[in-house]
């Protein structure tokens, strides 16, 4: 073992046990890999994260008409009281987005073998609004779709889709304030550059998913567009 990883070892985010001398920080153990809550949406149309992202539309065929949504699925369950919540808000909150680059690194090699990623142009992760992005450092979505572009080889754009509003967090809105607190939340810059590419949105957690239509939504500019959804957690 090295000096620097005798007084700085890396450790589970989730357990807190020793990882390796060789391992990187936010990297899981074997155990709590093998551990993770996951959700088996990747196979599975009509899964409960598509069927959040419908809102009033009810029927797979009809979301890929109207929000030209073609697939969406999230890699686990978010779950109280789990050491997944824990994990996920050190990733948000306590300066370790690498977490999320290894969520997204275990996400996109399960989840190629199911297809979910064929057909994928380019990676767009949800972006963050300026101010909270300066406060917080880094967008950990940016982390999670490093993870998963350096696995599936597909490029990613930051630059296309921006955060219009600086709304309040989500989790502190109920029933239709969740609605108005992102509507008109999203804008698009150079829309001709995206037209007719299928484009993966990346997101760290879907609760009732009005933060994504609402993405969705601005995103139909890209004429021709299709879209498809990965969430790193899906809230039950």
């Amino acid at each position: 073992m090295s000096l620097f990883s005798l007084f700085y070892p890396q450790v589970c985010p989730i357990c807190g046990s020793y990882v390796g001398e060789k391992a990187m920080r936010g990297q899981l153990c074997d155990e709590c890999v093998a551990k993770l809550p996951r959700t088996e949406q990747a196979a599975l149309r009509e899964n409960s994260t598509e069927m959040a992202l419908w809102g009033d539309i009810h029927s797979n065929a009809a979301a890929k008409r109207v929000m030209h949504l073609d697939h969406a699925a999230a890699f686990l369950f978010y779950e109280k009281e789990h050491p997944i919540q824990s994990a996920i808000h050190k990733m948000k909150y306590a300066d370790q987005p690498m977490i999320g680059y290894w969520l997204g690194r275990y996400a996109a090699m399960e989840m190629m073998c199911a297809d979910f990623f064929d057909e994928i142009d380019i990676i767009v992760p949800m972006p963050l609004h300026p101010k909270r992005l300066r406060e917080r450092g880094y967008n950990q979505a940016e982390y999670i779709a490093n993870g998963i572009s350096e696995v599936t080889g597909i490029p990613i754009d930051a630059t296309h889709v921006t955060r219009a509003r600086n709304t309040p967090k989500q989790a502190m809105q109920r029933g239709e304030e969740r609605k108005a607190n992102v509507a008109d939340a999203f804008s698009v810059n150079h829309p001709e550059q995206m037209y007719h590419k299928h484009i993966l949105v990346v997101d760290d957690l879907i609760t009732t998913g009005e933060t994504m239509r609402s993405c969705l939504k601005a995103m139909k500019k890209f004429r021709g567009a299709t879209f498809s959804v990965f969430a790193l957690c899906k809230a039950r």
